[in-house]
This record gives C-alpha cells, sequence and structure tokens, in this order.
C-alpha cells in the first residue's frame, strides 16, 4: 500500500517578508486597521459622560499585544489609534493624547504582561501606581485648582492598581500554564484571569490622565475608583479572556510561525 507523505507544519520563516520587531508588517496593519475601523462601535459607556471604549480598544488593543508582541503591538495600536481618532471622536475625546492612552498603551500592557517581559513590566506598572496617586490632586493640586482628596478613602479606591500588580507577579506563570490546559473550562478561565492584571495596569494612565486632563473633582475620581472593578476590570478581562482564547487557539491551528515574544511564542514562556 502506498504511503501519504507526512503532513508537515506550514512555517513561515520570514524571508522575503517585511517585518517589525519581528512581525510581519502585514499583522501590524491588519491589527492597526481593526482597532481603528472598530472604534465606531461602543463597548463601555464612561460612567460619568465624556465618550465610551470601543470594541476595537477592548478587544483588538489586548489583541495586538498578546498577538504581536509589546513592541510591534504597540505600533499596531499607533495605527489604530489615529484611525480612530478622525473616524470615531467619541471613543478618541482627548485627540492624541487618546491614541497614547487607548491605542499605543493597550497592546504595550497586554504584550508586557508575559512573564519573560516582567523586568519592564513591574517597573513600568509602579511608575504608573506613583504618578496615580500623586497627579493631579497632590501635583499640580492645589496650585492647579485641583481639590483635596479624602485620605485613605482616596487611595484604598484604586487598591486594584497595587493588587494588579501583586497579583501578575505571583500568578502569570500559572496561569499561562493553565491557558495551555486541554480542558476548556480551567483554559478559559486562565485566560480571563491572565488579563486581569494588564487590565488593572493599563487603567492607572487611561484614567488617571482623565483626571488632570478633564479637571476631575476628587469626589467624582474616588467615586470612579470605586466602580472601576464592574465598569472596567471586570467585563474587560472577561470580554479579552473569551477573545483571546479563541483567537489564540486558532493561530495555533492555523500553523502560522509566532511573533518572537507574543503569548504564541512557547520559547519564551
Amino acid at each position: 500500500m502506498e504511503k501519504k507523505p507526512k503532513a508537515v507544519e506550514r512555517e513561515f520563516s520570514g524571508r522575503g517578508m517585511a517585518s517589525m520587531f519581528g512581525a510581519p508588517i502585514s499583522w501590524i496593519a491588519l491589527f492597526g486597521a481593526l482597532m481603528g475601523a472598530l472604534s465606531i462601535v461602543p463597548m463601555i459607556f464612561y460612567p460619568f459622560g465624556g465618550g465610551f471604549a470601543s470594541a476595537g480598544m477592548i478587544i483588538f488593543g489586548p489583541m495586538s499585544g498578546l498577538v504581536l508582541g509589546p513592541w510591534a503591538g504597540a505600533v499596531a495600536g499607533l495605527i489604530g489609534g489615529l484611525i480612530g481618532m478622525f473616524i470615531s471622536p467619541g471613543s478618541y475625546p482627548l485627540g492624541l493624547i487618546d491614541v497614547v492612552l487607548s491605542g499605543v498603551l493597550l497592546p504595550v500592557f497586554w504584550g508586557l504582561a508575559k512573564p519573560y517581559y516582567r523586568k519592564f513590566y513591574i517597573p513600568f506598572t509602579l511608575l504608573w501606581i506613583v504618578y496615580y496617586f500623586l497627579t493631579p490632586f497632590y501635583f499640580p493640586g492645589q496650585a492647579a485648582d485641583f481639590g483635596a482628596v479624602r485620605q485613605p478613602m482616596y487611595t484604598l479606591s484604586f487598591i486594584w492598581g497595587p493588587l494588579g500588580l501583586i497579583f501578575v507577579i505571583l500568578m502569570q506563570k500559572t496561569l499561562l500554564k493553565w491557558m495551555k490546559e486541554t480542558n476548556t473550562g480551567k483554559r478559559l478561565l486562565g485566560y480571563i484571569l491572565y488579563m486581569v492584571g494588564p487590565t488593572s495596569a493599563w487603567l492607572l494612565p487611561w484614567i488617571g490622565v482623565y483626571f488632570w486632563a478633564l479637571k476631575y473633582p476628587p469626589q467624582t475620581a474616588e467615586l470612579n475608583n470605586w466602580v472601576a472593578w464592574y465598569f472596567y476590570i471586570l467585563p474587560i478581562s472577561v470580554a479579552t479572556g473569551i477573545v483571546g482564547m479563541l483567537l489564540i487557539r486558532a493561530l495555533e491551528k492555523s500553523g502560522l510561525r509566532s511573533v518572537p515574544g507574543s503569548i504564541l511564542d512557547s520559547n519564551t514562556d
């Protein structure tokens, strides 16, 4: 009986394929286009008005960081942010500032959440925790007409920032193993919990800069911090966890090459 040739896994070596930070430019352009195009689709409305977080931001911003890694993902986020700023002002109310906050930083935080990047992720997140505590109510503070916050209630109201960092340090390696489990339930739980860390870290610059730019009263800022648990952290973690599991699983089965340093790169697990 004639033997059939053994199926060979498809691999793209990158020869003749233009790339940036190890990711094909076509992939960067694709994720950037998805982020920009879906910026017209509201997903989460800001609790105190002023705009909305779009599906492009909430879904394909994090996916860019996971699939492309933090650096190529940031380029995709820049492209998506610039597109979104022009076609959906409601999801980029601060213009170019939001291109950075809602475009560039999303893939960066999700890409850096992989334990391989811990030496970048930890100090970067700590920097934003300090920023969140100080700005704008202590610096520039009353000199710029910002009111005084109640302590310790204000600090406790954004405890999700420090707790998210501790959670990443303690659990991210374990969750990365759960994300490769054959049991679908455990794999999905691993994906959802994996997203909690970068979600809470990204909220620090995203919300914190809005406090300064829109001159939030301290009482409103404190309330915004408390509701972040169920307005942002829970829905974003669940949504990105579900989509992430489906997308990563599909890419694994496709046989396409993985971007070095991305969630698909087993060499940096």
